[in-house]
């Protein structure tokens, strides 16, 4: 069974390790959140850990460049863990399958994560910390300061980011993730302003910027136990697609992506106000898996799916569940 862990059992765990390396794991699509836990932690423990995984996405490469923290990327045809290895920390990863890679049978695991629902399964004996956190780094950030002392500005710029973009720019999960950033403040040489330069980069280019007005000029609107439920198809920024249909005005919205390999890809988003009424995106992804197949999960007010079903009927399942939710 997964034994359920508290931030105190993270030092003893790792002392437990034998002196081989320790991979410290992010998730496959390689947001923010899980590019800055996982290099922040690694640098925590020391030269023995390294950060890892298959991908990194724009924002999370950007801050690489910015602050110099490692990170290692596998070859995603061939991808491999250090050598010698004594346990994997993944971090921000809500189950195996998020991963990417086959984790190695027997290998001591920790997992550090905030997701409120997950269709999958960790394997047996791992220890599992999971907080009532906006983003992982908020977690990471409690272990660094239990050791008290200054934390270096790449570590503060890191973890800052990862709540700045997990939070949506503070739109959800609000009140924790201001509560860290003035902790980090107060332990760090922090501007944020400058950290938020690096993040919105310099704008998308004019052909990205053409499709995702596309997939907004496209959307269907669906009226769901009294909610407004957009739904759209995106070719690519599922995220940022999801996150405009809420601005506009809708309580939920619904993005899917055909993927190379066939499966499809839902993101869906909701509003503090439509968390407030009782929809919980995260417990709806994961039903979703459970009728479906795939693996899903996430927050109340941003989770996702990911499998191989009809585009039309895993849409129908949602809007209902919506719908169901919406009524009490």
């Amino acid at each position: 069974m997964v034994l359920k862990a508290r931030i105190d059992d993270l030092k003893p765990w790792i002392s437990s390790l034998g002196d081989g390396a320790i991979a410290v794991l992010s998730h496959k699509n390689g947001d923010m959140d899980t590019i800055g836990s996982a290099t922040v932690l690694a640098e925590w423990i020391g030269p023995r850990a390294r950060a890892t995984g298959l991908h990194a996405d724009k924002v999370s490469k950007r801050m690489l460049q910015r602050t110099g923290m490692k990170f290692r990327w596998m070859d995603q045809r061939h991808p491999t863990l250090p050598r010698m290895l004594s346990g994997i920390i993944a971090v921000d990863t809500g189950g195996p399958s998020q991963i990417g890679i086959e984790i190695p049978e027997a290998t001591p695991m920790f997992v550090i994560d905030h997701h409120a629902s997950s269709s999958d399964q960790w394997p047996e004996d791992t220890m599992l910390l999971s907080c009532d956190a906006s983003s992982t780094c908020q977690i990471i950030l409690e272990s660094i300061l239990q050791g008290g002392g200054r934390i270096p500005l790449e570590w503060a710029e890191m973890m800052y980011a990862g709540i700045v973009t997990d939070t949506g720019r503070f739109k959800h999960g609000s009140e924790n993730g201001h509560r860290s950033v003035v902790l980090l403040l107060d332990n760090s040489d922090l501007r944020p302003e400058d950290v938020l330069q690096t993040i919105e980069g310099d704008g998308l280019p004019m052909d990205q910027r053409n499709r995702i007005l596309s997939s907004i000029s496209s959307m269907e609107i669906h009226h769901c136990g009294g909610m407004i439920v957009a739904t759209a198809k995106g070719g690519s920024h599922e995220s940022r697609i999801a996150t405009s249909l809420v601005s506009s005005g809708a309580d939920a919205s619904i993005v899917t992506k055909r993927l190379e390999d066939g499966n499809i890809r839902i993101t869906a988003r909701a509003p503090w106000r439509s968390i407030e009424s009782g929809l919980d995106l995260g417990a709806i992804m994961t039903s979703l898996a459970t009728a479906k197949g795939g693996q899903g999960g996430g927050h109340a007010g941003a989770a996702g799916w990911m499998g191989n079903a009809n585009r039309r009927e895993a849409i129908a399942f949602l809007l209902a569940e919506i719908g169901i939710q919406a009524r009490g």
